[in-house]
């Protein structure tokens, strides 16, 4: 009984606790539900901050399911990404991967990520895998050989030199450089800082709503601490990546205001007072207003307006669109979009119109070094664009953004999220170094090596420009070049025959000496033609002539003011009439050629010879042949007393069956 009563006395309290424990599941369980939802919704917002922070919390949920956690892990790996949490994202996609999410975005993403953290032959592995099941994803497989190439060499490297500017930057987004003064001393950038004036996060990134900021430059260089710009510009939402007009009287800006639980972008203007405030701000209407139009940038001179938009009719995400002044006021024409040239399936934004038709901007869709790059776009004659990414170290793995340029050359300042900044999107400083190449030489006598004073070195560059030096008593002469640029060197001297070469400093080092060393050839001396072959007996030119003929076709071009004789020699073996008669069919097959190649026939001679006119030995032959004496004349008289064999006596024949040319009349 009393073991009984024990039992039913110890039913209560257990009975209770396992209430207590089935209402606690329930609860938890109902909890996880309710964080899920609003998660997700937080995701589909694109309010990624909130997202990444609801769903770091789930997966410590004893509530979570199983099947549920692949999704979760995926969708925070993306928030993470999209936030420019790139190193975080890469370890949750790799989990969400290990966990079975059968979705191939999480491949993507892996591979975005492991781009964006330079490991490249780790992202081409996870492109390769993902294009399996997404071949159709055109801007993935650029990504896919972008790091191909990068996994296998240092490639894009360029000759800027790049700077983090401490006194713009915080451990915020500071982006979207602009110049305020025409002499480049105030720059305005966009920034998320403390500072900023809102109280609302932006949800993307959880930092403070963004605001125009401007900085003075001393006399030092060094910049001031940044401050808001007076006026009504700044506000509580996001408000930044301003172009200013080319007077600097009137600024676009971009202002993105939560409308509900999205964001929606739209250009604003504003007017600049005598007083250095701005007013006066009002909506430019480009768009629906359904659609996102931010990032304005004006041309040159002011009558084109370049954005970025998500508006119906581009060829991605955000594509770069152009409008047209009309009239005076603030009317603008149609939108239209700059084309596929420039525009992606990815996203292009941040344009920036430089003169001579030059836009640059930022792009995801084109191959480059992860994240989004930096890149040029010059107009092709033939109409649309030629794009090429800016390299290295303007562009990184991670994104860079909102390039400017100074008119007067290659400096400016952009905005990156790379490693070793203070935090978020810094703005970067860059200059392109001056360039030094010296080009030197000497010219020389090609017979005897001697100096030659007072030739002319002319080079000639490949936008047109001349110049001209004479050489030293020495032979030497030193030019200086220009970057970039295709040059054409031709020596002249009269007596000589001209000589010419081509060279490019593309490509090369900030400062390189180039070298050349010019061999002219005296027009008083005959000069063989090597290789001229005919078969026994006959006078038509084999194939293997070509070559030496082709050669003497390139020097005719280089001195179109000689006219010359192309000699036939034969040996003394045979009848001296048939020698005579074959050598000068022999001399006229050379000039048919060269006639046939477009050279004027009034500029040449066929002379036959036949044996008339045997070789004189030279020092060169001398030192190659010992039974040769140096002086002497290939003659029968010559074969009787030096020939002790068939083999010499052969190679004297040899040496006598010649073709030569030399000028018979120069004009300069």
């Amino acid at each position: 009984m009393r073991f009984l009563n024990h039992q039913n006395a110890g039913s209560k309290p257990y009975l209770s606790l396992v209430l207590v424990v089935v209402a606690l599941a329930c609860c938890s369980s109902c909890t996880v539900k309710w964080q899920l939802k609003r998660a997700n919704k937080n995701y589909e917002q694109q309010a990624y901050s909130q997202a990444s922070e609801r769903y770091r919390k789930l997966l410590t949920k004893t509530g979570l399911k199983r099947e549920q956690q692949p999704e979760v892990l995926f969708r925070l790996a993306e928030s993470l990404r999209l936030a420019g949490a790139m190193r975080q994202a890469e370890g949750y996609y790799e989990r969400a991967i290990v966990r079975g999410n059968p979705n191939p975005d999480a491949l993507l993403g892996l591979a975005k990520s492991q781009q964006a953290n330079e490991k490249y032959a780790a992202a081409t592995t996870t492109y390769e895998k993902y294009l399996l099941l997404a071949p159709q994803d055109t801007v993935a497989r650029q990504m896919l050989e972008s790091c191909i190439a990068l996994r296998d060499t240092a490639v894009g490297s360029t000759r800027y030199l790049v700077d983090n500017v401490s006194d713009f930057n915080s451990n915020k987004d500071d982006f979207a450089p602009a110049f305020a003064e025409d002499d480049y001393s105030v720059v305005y950038f966009t920034s998320s800082r403390e500072d900023a004036l809102g109280k609302k996060k932006n949800i993307i990134t959880g930092d403070k709503s963004t605001d125009i900021f401007f900085s003075k430059q001393s006399r030092n260089g060094r910049w001031s601490k940044p401050l808001q710009i007076d006026g009504e510009v700044n506000t509580k939402s996001d408000d930044g990546v301003c172009s200013l007009t080319p007077n600097l009287r009137a600024m676009y800006f971009t202002q993105c205001l939560t409308r509900g639980a999205k964001i929606g972008c739209s250009i604003c203007t504003s007017t600049r007072s005598d007083e250095n405030v701005w007013v006066e701000v009002d909506k430019v209407s480009l768009s629906d207003s359904t659609f996102n139009v931010a990032h304005p940038s004006f041309s040159e001179d002011g009558t084109e307006l370049y954005f970025a938009s998500d508006m119906e009719g581009g060829y991605g995400g955000f594509d770069i669109w152009v409008v047209s002044r009309q009239g005076e006021g603030d009317e603008w024409s149609e939108p239209t979009n700059m084309g596929p040239s420039i525009n992606t399936a990815g996203d292009e934004m941040y344009p920036y119109f430089r003169s001579a038709g030059m836009l640059y901007f930022s792009s995801s869709g084109h191959k480059g070094f992860g994240g989004m790059d930096i890149f040029k776009a010059s107009r092709k004659e033939q109409g649309g664009w030629q794009v090429e990414n800016m390299g290295l170290p303007i562009n990184s793995s991670a994104d860079d953004i909102s390039i400017i340029f100074e008119r007067e050359r290659e400096a400016g300042y952009f905005a990156s999220r790379r490693r070793g900044g203070k935090g978020g999107d810094d703005i970067y400083r860059f200059v392109l170094p001056e360039a030094k190449y010296m080009f030197i030489g000497s010219v020389r006598s090609y017979e005897d090596v001697a100096p030659i004073a007072d030739a002319s070195v002319k080079i000639i560059s490949s936008d047109g420009e001349t110049k001209m030096q004479k050489t030293e008593k020495d032979g030497l002469f030193s030019l200086q070049l220009r970057p970039e640029t295709d040059y054409l060197v031709v020596v002249t001297k009269t007596g000589f025959f001209n000589q010419k070469a081509k060279f490019s400093t593309k490509g090369l080092e900030a400062i390189t000496t180039l070298r050349e060393d010019f061999r002219m050839r005296s027009m008083a001396k005959a000069i063989e033609l090597e290789n001229i072959l005919y078969d026994l007996g006959k006078w038509e030119l084999r194939k293997e002539s070509e070559e030496s003929l082709n050669q003497l076709v390139e020097v005719l071009n280089d001195n179109p003011g000689i006219s010359i004789e192309i000699s036939s020699h034969s040996d003394s073996r045979g009848d001296s009439t048939f020698n005579l008669e074959l050598s000068q069919k022999r001399a006229q097959s050379v000039v048919d050629y060269l006639v046939d190649k477009g050279i004027e026939a009034s500029r040449l001679q066929a002379k036959g010879y036949g044996e008339a006119m045997p070789r004189v030995v030279s020092k060169a032959l001398a030192a190659q042949h010992k039974f040769m004496v140096e002086g002497s004349t290939l003659n029968d008289d010559f074969i009787r007393q030096y020939v002790h064999s068939r083999e010499e006596e052969d190679i004297v024949d040899q040496l006598n069956r010649r073709t030569e040319f030399k000028v018979i009349s120069a004009t300069q």
